[in-house]
C-alpha cells in the first residue's frame, strides 16, 4: 500500500513538471502579468529565501568586484517589487525561468567600478502550472524568487 501511494505522489509531481510553465513559450505581456501578481502575493518565505542568496552571493557586501548593491539594504524589497510589477524588460531563461530587469534613473549598484542602474530579478516558474491565468494567485506562493543583483 505504501509503495502505491508512493507510485501515485511521485506520478502526480512528475506530471505537474510536465505541465509547468515554459517561458521561452510565453508571451513577454504574460510573462509581465504573471511577475505583478507574484510580487503582490509573494509570501515572506519566498522573500526571505530570496534575501538569503543574495547576501550568500555578495550583493549586500560593501566591498568586492562582483555585482553589489550600493543603496542601503532596506530599499532594495521595494526595488524589487517596482522590478516585478514595471519590468523595463523580460528574458526567458532556461526552459522555466525569466530575468526581469528595471532601470532606475540613478545608481543603484555597481560591479568592477562600474555604476549600474538596474536591478534584474530572477524568477523560476516552474511550479506554476501551464494555461494558470496571470492574475490568478493560487499558485503564486511555490513560485522561487531566485536571485536579484544590480545590472548593466
Amino acid at each position: 500500500m505504501l509503495i502505491l501511494r508512493s507510485l501515485i505522489i511521485g506520478l502526480s509531481l512528475f506530471a505537474g513538471a510536465v505541465h509547468a510553465l515554459e517561458t521561452s513559450n510565453t508571451s513577454t505581456t504574460t510573462l509581465k502579468a504573471y511577475a505583478t501578481t507574484l510580487g503582490e502575493a509573494a509570501g515572506n518565505n519566498q522573500w526571505q529565501q530570496l534575501w538569503k542568496r543574495s547576501r550568500d552571493n555578495g550583493v549586500f557586501n560593501p566591498q568586492g568586484e562582483q555585482p553589489r548593491f550600493t543603496v542601503t539594504q532596506d530599499k532594495v524589497p521595494d526595488m524589487a517589487r517596482t522590478t516585478l510589477s514595471s519590468a523595463t524588460s523580460v528574458t526567458a531563461q532556461d526552459t522555466t525561468q525569466a530575468l526581469y530587469r528595471y532601470e532606475f534613473s540613478a545608481a543603484i549598484g555597481t560591479a568592477a567600478k562600474q555604476p549600474l542602474k538596474a536591478l534584474c530579478l530572477l524568477v523560476d516558474w516552474r511550479t506554476l502550472p501551464a494555461g494558470t491565468a496571470p492574475n490568478d494567485s493560487s499558485h503564486m506562493g511555490s513560485v522561487s524568487l531566485l536571485q536579484i543583483f544590480p545590472c548593466p
